[in-house]
């Protein structure tokens, strides 16, 4: 794959745009390289705002966002003023010293899940720098025009937004929404919530969510939501995976739950942003803030605590009600319930920090009539292809691989479907129009096979090079739906492309205990009446059936037939001495008890089904295995996935 950056493609304060649609990777300011392609039946050219143009002297009116439809359903609406800075504040300044987290006081809003991630963000001076560009909302005259600009990403897309700076005013004076703490002059806090709701249609609308969505509006990165309450690793594991992501510029949250109301100084459903985890004395601390800027934890560890005797001079605390604590991992195990990492590339090694996986490969595509298949008909989903070539392996051996969902929500009180994405690996792509996949199993330790209720979710893999195809999936057959599939990887992709279901027959192999076998072959082929289609053994014809003689060591042995729907097939095993293959019925019917047994006993599986597995412990010699179905020339298309130890010989 070529490597571009175009100098036209930079914004003017230095920030990349998004990759053009196409099929090469582009770099972006933070040195990740991009490919995006569009597979959608009505491929969108994204149509990027201007800033409004407004008469000299004059300020900017958003007519289509006056203060009824702002607030929404807001029970206090009535009591409310919409005023521009100028009218409320003494000397408005969008930054005042620069940013920080101190900055972030919620109003009277439910965007504590928006403002705990902004806090982590105002920290990060080039994360904030491509959400709110340097000549965002200029105020000196004659440059004040009463507009404020930011940017959000929304479906790989990085959007504009331009707003007036009218903010809601309970009181004459007072900012009803967010504001800054540390001075009442600065903007940035109130005018950066008031895009998002308008982006979104209203601060009702933006009114409760999850962290997961709002760090991928602030950053366009990966977020991992960890269920607390179902932890899959040690206390202090996870402790040390807090501290790395925050060394690594990595943005945490954490959430209360709706279980209880200021429980030690705690909100419930509430979210707090982790910006610190320490260890002081052998005690693992995070250090946290309430987007409030106040009302802080009262337990041990809290500001001005007896615990604090025991580590005074080790760890500086802030003594002060500004909604900063320290808490004990303990204490924050039993408390809180969830805890949300954002990496801006992937962490997946799950050690906290972002990993090598440079190349974002971003594809989109949509379930839409015969293409929303659901879990039942998981193969009738979009299907896309690429392959991963060696370059991309790692240290181990094994490459590395995460593949991000998202589904598309034009509203965020739309219905969240439950989405999945399957990874196969190709095991063959005959010319006869056959591909055979290998579902590559459960990709973590924590993944099950449900469907996920979130916008996004992710998996990791660790894969070989080869060739592989990703079937993104919804919950339930008909449910339709734009997504985008984010592939990331150590290298760029290769032969990306989607699968013409109408043009290619598509069988799958489950690879559960792929692992415990070095070896794989896979032949295809097809029964045709009157040439090969011989049914099975009652019938006269039997012999016709496909024969593929094998020579084998002493080995454990895996046979998988397969066939693209259900119907009855079977194999039977025979082994050999001296026979020339194929061999004929007379044979078969003298031989037919002697039919080598399978592990579990039985001489061979014939089942009604789409694969018929069945696992051998062999002897060293040659064999004959027979490929058949129920009735004489009944014509399907097969493959066979032969599983081994060491290598077999004589295949034919």
């Amino acid at each position: 794959m070529d490597i571009l950056f175009r100098p036209e493609e930079i914004f003017r304060d230095g920030s990349p745009e998004p990759p053009k649609i196409g099929v090469k990777y582009v770099k972006n300011d933070l040195g990740q390289f991009e490919m995006r392609m569009d597979f959608r039946s009505n491929p969108e050219e994204h149509d990027y705002e201007v800033r409004p143009r407004v008469s000299p002297g004059q300020q900017y009116t958003d007519e289509e966002f006056p203060l009824w439809v702002a607030m929404g359903k807001d029970p206090n609406r009535k009591t409310l003023e919409w005023k521009r800075p100028r009218e409320f504040a003494e000397k408005p300044c969008l930054f005042s010293e620069g940013t920080s987290r101190y900055d972030i006081g919620q109003g009277s809003i439910g965007t504590c899940w928006f403002l705990a991630s902004v806090a982590n963000i105002a920290d990060k001076p080039k994360l904030l720098r491509r959400i709110i560009p340097r000549d965002s909302y200029p105020l000196e005259p004659p440059n004040y025009d009463g507009i404020f600009h930011c940017r959000f990403w929304r479906f790989g897309i990085w959007d504009d937004v331009f707003i007036d700076d009218y903010l809601p005013i309970i009181h004459g004076y007072k900012i009803y929404s967010a504001h800054s703490v540390t001075d009442r002059n600065e903007m940035w806090v109130s005018l950066l919530e008031k895009a998002f709701a308008r982006m979104y249609g209203s601060y009702t609308e933006v009114s409760g969510g999850a962290s997961s969505d709002s760090y991928m509006a602030l950053t366009g990165g990966v977020p991992e939501e960890i269920d607390l309450k179902k932890l899959d690793m040690e206390p202090d594991q996870l402790h040390t995976r807090v501290r790395n992501a925050l060394y690594s510029n990595a943005a945490v949250t954490c959430g209360t739950p709706g279980t209880f109301v200021k429980k030690y100084g705690l909100l419930g459903s509430h979210e707090y942003t982790i910006n610190g985890a320490v260890t002081a004395k052998g005690v693992r601390l995070f250090r946290l803030r309430n987007p409030w800027g106040k009302t802080e934890w009262i337990g041990p560890y809290s500001d001005g605590s007896r615990e604090w005797q025991s580590i005074q001079g080790i760890i500086e605390g802030r003594n002060r009600d500004d909604g900063e604590f320290y808490i004990s991992l303990e204490h924050f195990l039993y408390l809180f319930s969830t805890l949300t990492i954002c990496n801006i590339t992937p962490d997946f090694d799950s050690d906290g920090r972002s990993d090598s996986l440079n190349y974002c490969t971003s594809l989109y595509g949509q379930w839409q009539g015969e293409e929303a298949g659901g879990f039942q008909n998981r193969m009738k989903n979009p299907k896309f292809q690429f392959e991963i070539d060696e370059q991309s392996l790692d240290q181990n051996g094994t490459v590395p691989f995460v593949v991000q969902l998202i589904q598309r929500t034009k509203r965020r009180t739309a219905q969240i479907l439950g989405i999945r994405a399957d990874l196969y690996q190709v095991l063959e792509n005959a010319s006869n129009d056959i591909l055979v996949l290998q579902e590559e199993g459960i990709p973590s330790k924590n993944y099950t096979y449900t469907y996920s209720k979130h916008t996004q979710i992710s998996f990791r893999f660790s894969l070989k090079p080869g060739k592989y195809v990703c079937i993104p999936s919804a919950m339930n057959e008909g449910q339709e739906r734009e997504f985008m599939l984010r592939l990331f990887s150590a290298g760029p992709l290769g032969g990306v492309k989607k699968i013409d279901s109408n043009e290619v027959t598509i069988m799958t192999c489950d690879g559960e205990d792929a692992k415990s076998y070095d070896h794989v072959k896979c032949l295809t082929g097809q029964w045709r009446a009157g040439s090969n289609a011989g049914g099975q053994l009652a019938n006269k014809t039997f012999h016709i059936n496909p024969q593929i003689k094998i020579k084998s060591s002493d080995q454990r042995v895996k046979f998988q037939l397969m066939v693209d729907s259900k119907a009855p097939i079977g194999l039977m095993l025979f082994k050999l001495k001296g026979e020339s293959v194929p061999v004929g019925i007379d044979w078969l019917y003298k031989h037919y008890r002697d039919a080598v047994r399978m592990t579990d006993g039985d001489d061979g599986p014939f089942i009604k089904g789409t694969s018929a597995p069945a696992v051998y412990s062999l002897e060293a010699g040659s064999y004959v295995c027979l490929l058949h179905m129920d009735q004489p020339d009944t014509e399907r298309r097969f493959a066979l996935v032969i599983r081994s130890q060491t290598p077999l010989y004589n295949i034919e």
